[in-house]
């Protein structure tokens, strides 16, 4: 436990994690309140597309794929842990950028100006990636983990 109540990179990610799941349900739930209530102005301004099959179903369909491998013989079951280390680094990675593009479906899908959107997108990147470096760099100065 952390007891100095500092941020730590697991911490971030659970963050960029737990937003983008809400992202990613509030995008449902407005396409099945529309559904539900015949209302296509709420259906085609508020695309839940973008949200859940361009960001999400994408890493989806490949830990599918890892996962599949984990049933097979010891030299598949290697190569799929080893897979599956490299998909969680570039998750990791990856993240900031996700969760600003879900960002900035969502701003799109409300009328935002693409100029305006790209900038916020950007804004929010750089935030979430200057974080986890000195995230990281915090970590290795004072001797701690990550």
């Amino acid at each position: 436990m952390n007891k100095k109540g500092e941020m730590v990179l697991r911490d971030v990610i659970f963050l960029i994690i737990i937003f983008s799941g809400i992202l990613a349900l509030s995008g449902i739930l407005v396409q099945e309140m529309g559904d539900t209530y015949n209302n296509t102005n709420m259906t085609s301004s508020y695309n839940q597309d973008s949200l859940g099959r361009d960001q999400l179903n994408e890493t989806a369909t490949k830990w599918e794929e890892i996962s599949e491998g984990l049933n097979g013989n010891l030299l598949q079951m290697i190569g799929a842990v080893l897979t599956g280390a490299v998909e969680i680094l570039q998750e990791v990675l990856f993240s900031p950028v996700t969760f600003s593009n879900m960002i900035k479906s969502v701003l799109e899908s409300f009328g935002v100006s693409t100029s305006l959107t790209n900038i916020i997108g950007f804004i929010i990147a750089a935030v979430l990636y200057v974080l986890i470096i000195f995230v990281i760099i915090s970590a290795f100065l004072k001797g701690g983990r990550l």
